[in-house]
């Protein structure tokens, strides 16, 4: 069961300000997301779901006709929910 990962253009610049063992260990779990459902993810609302990376989160959207992972936005724990 194989989606396509897509990442907006905001996750990708948050990605690139990370220091390079952090983008490493995220880059490494975006590309699991073609089949995200082999990851630890929790549903946070309807068809957004979170993914726990140490002290990251990367917040998806999974559209599950087209069989698309949307990446909306990585960023640490304490600050990724305040801005939902």
């Amino acid at each position: 069961m194989k989606f396509k990962v897509i990442t907006s253009d905001r996750a990708a610049k948050e990605i690139k300000k990370l220091e390079k063992k952090d983008r490493v260990r995220i880059y490494k779990e975006i590309q699991k997301l073609e089949d995200p459902f082999s990851l630890d993810i929790k549903k946070i609302e309807d068809h957004i779901y979170r993914i726990r990376v140490g002290k990251f989160r990367i917040i998806i959207e999974i559209d599950f006709e087209n069989r698309i992972v949307w990446v909306a936005k990585v960023d640490k724990r304490e600050r990724i929910y305040d801005r939902l």
